[in-house]
């Protein structure tokens, strides 16, 4: 299925991936809509999307569930039917056992899971069997590492989720599962680190639009750790 003319909700668009994603899938000929979460972030997209102006940005709360459905609403007002979605919204946190209290461990549960449940329930309706899904789930929820417990647990529910959905929806759904990406923000938050086993951006995009158009596709975890990342000079 050619993505053109096709309308993308792509939600966390203003994250570290977002912005190759939503100006990929603009150079496709798609509508895309973005969804964010602080106004910094908002105005910080304007620099770091190539194609932000053709974006429509929608500040939500993806972890509650009326202002999704509200959202929801005013989408199908202002675009009509959602033809496809990725699912980008998350955040990374760290912490092994002995650091990650209750409060850290629901909180990175509602914000990897809740957050993709809440959107493709939001939206459900409004997909066919033309329609693809694609969350980002994570290599560490495939294979755990020590320091990131939350982290893991929350990524392994999206993981979850996506075989749940693929059952439950005509749509196909499936996952990324990448190890790190290498974006500016990654390598500012771990100057120290190895980039040369980080994954390409571009890698990562051309599966997201990959698993959107390929209807032959579904049910899939796809595992991302490599991709002849771009180095610095």
């Amino acid at each position: 299925m050619e993505l053109q003319n096709s309308t993308v909700l792509v939600t966390g668009a203003t994250g570290n991936i977002g912005p190759y994603v939503t100006d990929q899938l603009v150079d496709q000929g798609a509508d895309v809509i973005g969804t964010y979460v602080t106004e910094t972030a908002r105005d910080d997209v304007e620099t770091s999307a190539e194609h932000a102006d053709a974006v429509s940005y929608h500040q939500v709360d993806l972890t509650n569930q009326a202002a999704v459905e509200a959202f929801a609403e005013t989408v199908t007002e202002e675009h009509g039917s959602v033809d496809h979605i990725v699912g980008l919204a998350g955040g990374f946190s760290m912490g092994g056992i002995n650091e990650t209290d209750g409060d850290a461990f629901e909180s990175a549960l509602s914000l990897h899971a809740t957050t993709a449940f809440l959107t493709v329930k939001a939206f459900a309706d409004q997909l066919s069997e033309h329609s693809g899904i694609v969350l980002f789930s994570s290599d560490r929820a495939i294979d755990p590492v020590p320091g990131t417990l939350a982290y893991n647990v929350g990524k392994g529910a999206v993981r979850t989720l996506t075989e749940s959905l693929d059952v439950e929806l005509d749509a196909r759904v499936n996952a990324i599962a990448p190890f790190l990406i290498d974006v500016p923000g990654n390598r500012e938050a771990m100057p120290d680190a190895d980039f040369s086993e980080w994954t390409a951006p571009a890698a990562i995009v051309d599966e997201v639009t990959h698993l959107l158009s390929n209807e032959g596709v579904t049910g899939q975890i796809v595992q991302m750790t490599g991709g002849q990342p771009e180095l610095e000079a």
